[in-house]
């Protein structure tokens, strides 16, 4: 079970359903923002985490590795996908909540690093999921969003409840 963080904004939390803008200079404050960004997602306890998620419309994403560490990704741009497996999602974003969601089993995501180097990472299985997560959010997405439109009538209905 995730932790919940009182920074982390929730739905209907209409930040959430904003595409975020690039990040057009790597400055002291983004380094700043994405290390703020590890430190929420080790305290709830989550996989990854997007900076509009703590309500900074910037296009920044943190996603917690096989190793332990965090991926920091400055404009991460899914370049390609492959497979496709449903598996359960939950989100800090929609608390208490878990949806069977399609993603693909393999990608390549382009992003910045904190260096302005422009960087590729391979992922599958979970990594991967996590990875089409944050982007998701990044573009104004939530997992609801991936509901068909009943499924996502149905789910809404259930969760203002």
């Amino acid at each position: 079970m995730k932790k919940k963080v009182e920074i982390v904004r929730t739905f209907p939390d209409s930040t959430l359903k904003i595409k975020t803008k690039n990040v057009e200079s790597i400055s002291e404050s983004v380094i700043k923002t994405l290390d703020e960004m590890v430190k929420v997602a080790k305290m709830a306890d989550a996989a990854g985490l997007a900076a509009n998620q703590i309500g900074i419309s910037r296009s920044l994403a943190v996603v917690l590795l096989e190793n332990g560490d965090f991926l920091k990704m400055i404009n991460p741009v899914l370049k390609e996908s492959e497979g496709e497996e449903v598996d359960e999602e939950g989100c800090l974003s929609v608390p208490d909540s878990v949806i069977k969601i399609p993603r693909s089993t393999r990608v390549v995501v382009e992003y910045l690093d904190t260096d302005g180097n422009i960087k590729t990472f391979e992922a599958s299985g979970f990594t991967a999921r996590v990875l089409q997560h944050e982007i998701d959010h990044l573009n104004g997405l939530l997992i609801f969003d991936r509901l068909n439109p009943q499924e996502r009538i149905k789910f809404l209905r259930e969760y203002k409840k």
